[in-house]
């Protein structure tokens, strides 16, 4: 009886916390200049946004999702700006950690700049410089 009673209660856990569970956050974020356009695409192991264009200083880009449990979560997201978009680079916005609680409430914010992409994990911290672009 008490393995059956721990069931249950393992079993309301892993299927209940996303009802309370805040949803994650990737934020992307166009601060290359003015006239300045950031083309992204962003994908998951189970979803495609498709391409899509940003302008300089626009509205961030927010995607939100929770952790898929067991597998584990990734975001990608293409990003190329420039002439002919000549200045890539595909970003693992966001991967889960392995685990069989879901994280909830997690940030990742993504600054593009003309010298790189910047990486922040909250809103309170300024975002570092963490990749430069790869010319092609």
């Amino acid at each position: 009886m008490k393995h059956l009673i721990l069931f249950i209660l393992v079993t309301v856990t892993y299927f209940r916390p996303q009802e309370a569970c805040v949803k994650n956050r990737v934020v992307i974020h166009n601060e290359l200049g003015p006239g300045r356009i950031l083309e992204y695409h962003c994908y998951s192991n189970k979803d495609d946004l498709g391409i899509k264009n940003m302008a300089f200083n626009a509205t961030p880009y927010v995607i939100a999702f929770h952790d898929e449990i067991p597998n584990l979560t990734t975001w990608n997201c293409l990003l190329r700006q420039g002439p002919n978009n000549k200045f890539v680079f595909d970003v693992q916005m966001y991967k889960a950690g392995p685990r069989l609680i879901p994280r909830c409430g997690q940030i990742r914010i993504w600054t593009a700049k003309l010298d790189g992409i910047y990486f922040a994990r909250n809103l309170d911290t300024p975002p570092v410089l963490a990749l430069r672009w790869i010319e092609i």
